[in-house]
C-alpha cells in the first residue's frame, strides 16, 4: 500500500506549504505528476488500496466527474482524496457515490486527512477481517408485499441502512436488488440514482463482468449499495431471465447480506427467487383487508419457499396507543395467529425522509419507527444459510 501526492492546480506556494505539512503527518508520502504513475505503479493484486492526494483538483463539474468515473473503475486498487476549495453538494454526493472517491478542504488541519487515509485502512481490514472478501456464507431476504402501497420498498431500505450503520453488522458487505421495474422507487428515497440496465445484458447475459456489475451499482453515503434500473413501463414479462439469474448469482458471489425488493405482481421468475431465498419478509398493513392479503400471501409463499422456520410479517404503518402498545393488535393475533410478526409504527417524519432522501435510520435522536426498524434489521442479519453444508 502507498500514498500518492499529487498536485492537479494549486498554486506552488500553497502546494507546497501543503506538502510539508502533510509529510509532518505521512512521511512516506511519494510524489508523483500524473495520475497514471498511481494507476500503474503496480498492476499486481494489493492486500490495500493505494491512496493518492490529489490537491487542487479541477472545480468544473465536467473535470469532476472525469474523476469520479476514473475512481469508480479503480476503487478495488486505488482511493482518491480530492484536498481543494470548495465543491457543491450535488458534486460532493457524485464523488462519495463511486466508492472510490472522497473530498476534504485545503484548508483543513492535515490531521483530518491522515485520519480519513486511516480510517479508510481500518474499514478495509474490518470487511476482510470479517470475510466481506471471500466469506462462505452468502445469504438472501426477500421482501414479499401483500398489496401495494403497503412500503414494501421503504421497509428494505431503512433495513439495510439500518445494517449498514449499526456496529454488529457495518463491516458486511450489503445490498438491496430492486426488481420492481416499472415502479421503482428505491434510489428516489436515498437520493441516488439508479443504474442497473438490463437491457445491456439482456440479449448476451455473459456480457455481465465483474466490471460491468461494477457499473451497475447505485452506492449511497451510508455504505449500502443499491442494484435498481430506471423506472419504465415497458412491459417486465420481456426480462429474460437468463441476464436476471446471471446477475443475481454474480451479487450472491460479491456480497454477504442480499435484500431483494419484489413487486407486487408475480411474474415467472418470482417463484424462483423466493425457492432459493434464505430468508422472507411478507409486508402488508394493520387493517382487516389488508391483514388478510398478507395470510393470503404467506401461503403463496410458503407454496414454493424452503425458508419455513425464516419467515416474518412486517405489518407497517402501525398506529400506536396513547400508553404504548399497538392499535387493534387482537386484529393481527386473530388473522395471523403464531406467525412472527414485526409491527412497525407509523412515523410522523417519514414523510419527511422521503422527501429529502434521508432513510430514518440516519436521522439523529429517538423515532417511533426506530426500534421497530431495528428488530426487523434483527432478524434479517440472524437469517441462516439454506444451502446444504458439504458432505464430510
Amino acid at each position: 500500500m502507498a500514498t500518492y501526492l499529487l498536485n492537479a492546480g494549486l498554486d506552488a506556494e500553497r502546494a507546497r506549504g501543503l506538502e510539508h505539512r502533510l509529510r509532518t503527518a505521512m512521511p512516506d508520502l511519494i510524489k508523483i505528476n500524473n495520475i497514471e504513475r498511481a494507476l500503474h505503479a503496480d498492476n499486481k493484486p494489493q492486500d490495500e488500496p493505494s491512496f493518492l492526494l490529489l490537491i487542487g483538483p479541477p472545480s468544473d463539474t465536467a473535470s469532476l466527474q472525469k474523476l469520479a468515473d476514473i475512481a469508480t473503475r479503480h476503487r478495488d486498487r486505488i482511493f482518491f482524496i480530492l484536498i481543494g476549495d470548495e465543491i457543491s453538494a450535488s458534486e460532493y454526493k457524485s464523488l462519495v457515490r463511486t466508492g472510490g472517491a472522497d473530498w476534504i478542504s485545503a484548508s483543513a488541519d492535515v490531521q483530518e486527512i491522515s485520519d480519513l487515509v486511516a480510517g479508510r485502512q481500518a474499514r478495509h481490514r474490518a470487511e476482510t477481517t470479517s470475510g466481506v472478501r471471500g466469506g462462505s456464507d452468502r445469504i438472501a431476504v426477500s421482501f414479499v408485499p401483500s398489496a401495494g402501497g403497503v412500503g414494501n420498498s421503504t421497509l428494505a431500505l431503512e433495513v439495510g441502512v439500518a445494517l449498514k450503520t449499526g456496529k454488529p453488522t457495518k463491516a458486511r458487505n450489503i445490498c438491496i436488488v430492486d426488481l420492481d421495474f416499472q415502479s421503482s422507487h428505491v434510489c428516489d428515497y436515498l437520493d441516488i440514482e439508479p443504474r442497473l440496465k438490463m437491457q445491456e445484458i439482456s440479449g448476451n447475459p455473459d456480457r455481465l463482468d465483474a466490471q460491468l456489475l461494477e457499473i451497475f451499482i447505485s452506492r449511497h453515503a451510508s455504505g449500502l449499495h443499491v442494484f435498481a434500473a430506471p423506472r419504465s413501463k415497458a412491459d417486465p414479462c420481456d426480462l429474460d431471465v437468463a441476464a436476471l439469474d446471471r446477475l443475481l448469482d454474480m451479487i450472491s458471489v460479491r456480497y454477504q447480506l442480499v435484500l431483494i425488493d419484489l413487486p407486487v405482481i408475480w411474474f415467472s421468475w418470482t417463484s424462483q427467487i423466493l425457492s432459493v431465498s434464505d430468508g422472507i419478509v411478507v409486508s402488508g398493513i394493520n387493517t382487516i383487508p389488508g391483514l388478510r392479503q398478507a395470510a393470503e400471501t404467506l401461503a403463496a409463499v410458503r407454496e414454493v419457499s424452503r425458508a419455513s422456520g425464516q419467515v416474518a410479517v412486517a405489518v407497517n404503518r402501525c398506529q400506536r396507543k396513547l400508553w404504548g402498545g399497538i392499535a387493534r393488535r387482537h386484529h393481527v393475533d386473530s388473522v395471523l395467529g403464531h406467525e412472527n410478526v414485526f409491527c412497525v409504527a407509523e412515523d410522523p417524519m417519514a414523510v419527511e425522509s422521503v422527501n429529502t432522501g434521508a432513510p430514518m435510520a440516519l436521522a439523529k435522536g429517538g423515532r417511533s419507527a426506530g426500534r421497530d426498524i431495528a428488530a426487523l434489521a434483527a432478524f434479517c442479519a440472524n437469517v441462516k444459510s439454506l444451502r446444504a453444508a458439504p458432505a464430510g
